[in-house]
C-alpha cells in the first residue's frame, strides 16, 4: 500500500498589521526612552581669538594654584596631599585674596580616574559659586541666583573662571605631527 503525503499549506500572515504593531512599538518606546544622558561638566569657551597675538601672560607663583592629580588618584595642591572636604573653601579663600591675579592649574596624569577629576572640577567650580554669590551680595543685597542677567554679568566679569589645563605629551592630549 501506497501512502500518499497530504500536502500542507502555511497559512499566510497579513504584513500590514505586522507593520502597524512595529510601528506603534517603534512610537511607543521612542516617547517613554528618556534620551536625555548629559553627563559631564558644563563649560563655556571663552570666545576665539580674532587676532594672532599668541602671548603668554605670566603669572606670579604666588597668584597660582596648582593641583596635580596622581596616577593613584591623589589630588595634590602645591605639591601637598589634600583631601576633597575643606578645598572649597581654599579655593574660594585664594581667589578672593588674589583677584583678578588669581590663576588654577590643574594637571591629571592620563592614568588617574575621571572620577578625580571630575570632584575636583566641582570643588573649583563651587568655590568660584561662593565668590559670586558674594560678589552680588556685597553689591546688590543678594544671592547670585537671585539677580538679574545684567547683575549675574557684573559679577561675571568681576570674578572670571581662571583655569588651565596642563596637557603633557605622552599622555594626555596628543599633538598631530
Amino acid at each position: 500500500m501506497l501512502i500518499r503525503r497530504k500536502k500542507h499549506t502555511v497559512p499566510t500572515l497579513d504584513a500590514t498589521s505586522t507593520a502597524d504593531i512595529s510601528f506603534m512599538l517603534l512610537t511607543f518606546f521612542l516617547v517613554t526612552t528618556s534620551m536625555d544622558s548629559d553627563k559631564g561638566l558644563i563649560r563655556q569657551l571663552p570666545p576665539a581669538d580674532t587676532e594672532n597675538n599668541t602671548e603668554t601672560p605670566i603669572v606670579a607663583r604666588e597668584n597660582l594654584m596648582m593641583f596635580k592629580i596622581t596616577s593613584s588618584d591623589q589630588i595634590l595642591l602645591n605639591d601637598t596631599v589634600v583631601s576633597t572636604t575643606n578645598l572649597r573653601n581654599d579655593i574660594s579663600e585664594f581667589i578672593k585674596a588674589r583677584g583678578d591675579k588669581h590663576s588654577i592649574a590643574i594637571d591629571a596624569d592620563p592614568s588617574s580616574s575621571y572620577e578625580t577629576y571630575f570632584r575636583l572640577q566641582n570643588e573649583i567650580a563651587a568655590a568660584y559659586g561662593m565668590v559670586r554669590d558674594d560678589v552680588a551680595r556685597r553689591n546688590f543685597s543678594r544671592s547670585y541666583r537671585q539677580c538679574n542677567e545684567d547683575e549675574r554679568e557684573y559679577v561675571r566679569n568681576k570674578c572670571r573662571e581662571r583655569i588651565v589645563e596642563i596637557y603633557d605629551q605622552e599622555g594626555g592630549m596628543q599633538h598631530a605631527d
